[in-house]
Order: structure tokens, then C-alpha cells, then sequence
């Protein structure tokens, strides 16, 4: 738990230093848990929301007396203007974007899920903050770029992106993924 606690916290203290938002994706499960919850503490000077991301399916828990995960926490994070709620360079409408989004987990604009990864967004996810936080031209950042979800969103979208990946093989697929939009990977 320390050790998944201090190289989480290394990654926000550099995303909020060098990003105006933060959307950071985190699930709690038995061995996060603890650290969740002291990343929201350490960093609750910054902390500007939490939406809850419902998955609309739960996979059974792997230990009896567990609840079932059917959630995921996107921590937001602000380095400018945190103690309000207010998003100042969102662009939905007041009553339009609630706290809960309803988001499934196994399909992808109706295709089946990406299976050469086993946590991949839905595009769908990528694009509820894409759409309301970002404006064409903006560069978005995802520290674990995976096999190229947001990077692909991003393109599809006329942003910038920029990622960061350490495995080769998620590299070569999400190279393969932005080819098909008509992009290269820089």
C-alpha cells in the first residue's frame, strides 16, 4: 500500500504542477483502498470534485463478504481555483452533468470491449470529458496511455494529445489505433 500510495502521489503532485484540471481515474479495491483515501487527504487543497463512475455491471467480488465493485472514482483536480465548484472553463449547461455518470464498462460505441488490455475507458467516458472540459485545439495528457483510448478520442475530437506508456506492446497497439483515425503517434 506504500509503495502504490507514494508512486500515485508522485504522478498528481506532477499532473497538478503541470496541468490547470486533473481528471485522475482510481478504483478502490482491497489493496487501494487505504491509499484512496489518503491521496484525497494529501491532495484535498486541490481536490475539486469526485464523480462517481457507475459501470452498470459489477464483476463478483473475489472473497467471500466483499462487496461487489461496480464503481470507479474520477478524482478532478484543480491547480487554480479548487475551493469552488465551479468549473470556469467547463462548457455544459447549469442542471446538464451530474456527479454520477452511468457509463458502460463493456462496450465502446457499441463495439465490444478492447480485449488486449484489461482496463480500457470506454470511449464513451473519454469523450463526457473531452466534450465538457476541453475546447478544440486543447492538449489533453494521459499519464497511462494504455492502449490509446483517450489519445484516439482526443484525435476523433480535434485535441492535441500527448501519453505516456512504459509497455511497448500497448504502444504498438494504440500506434495501430491512431493510424486507423488518420494519426500517427508522436
Amino acid at each position: 500500500i506504500d509503495e502504490y500510495n507514494k508512486f500515485h502521489s508522485e504522478v498528481l503532485k506532477e499532473l497538478i504542477r503541470t496541468s490547470h484540471l486533473i481528471f485522475y481515474n482510481i478504483q478502490i479495491v482491497t489493496g487501494s483502498k487505504r491509499s484512496v483515501f489518503k491521496m484525497i487527504g494529501e491532495f484535498s487543497d486541490y481536490l475539486k470534485d469526485i464523480i462517481v463512475w457507475d459501470k452498470k455491471h459489477a464483476e463478483p467480488a473475489i472473497q467471500q463478504q466483499v462487496l461487489n465493485r461496480q464503481t470507479e472514482l474520477i478524482l478532478v483536480f484543480e491547480n487554480d481555483y479548487p475551493v469552488s465548484r465551479q468549473f470556469r472553463s467547463a462548457s455544459f449547461k447549469r442542471g446538464k452533468l451530474n456527479d454520477i455518470w452511468q457509463i458502460d464498462r463493456n462496450r465502446n460505441n457499441g463495439k465490444t470491449r478492447d480485449k488486449s488490455h484489461g482496463a480500457t475507458f470506454p470511449e464513451k467516458l473519454v469523450v463526457t470529458i473531452i466534450e465538457n472540459f476541453s475546447k478544440k485545439g486543447d492538449k489533453i495528457y494521459d499519464p497511462f496511455l494504455g492502449t490509446g483510448t483517450t489519445a484516439v478520442v482526443a484525435k476523433k475530437m480535434k485535441r492535441k494529445f500527448i501519453g505516456s506508456e512504459i509497455l511497448r506492446d500497448y504502444c504498438k497497439i494504440a500506434k495501430k489505433k491512431l493510424n486507423e483515425v488518420g494519426s500517427v503517434l508522436l
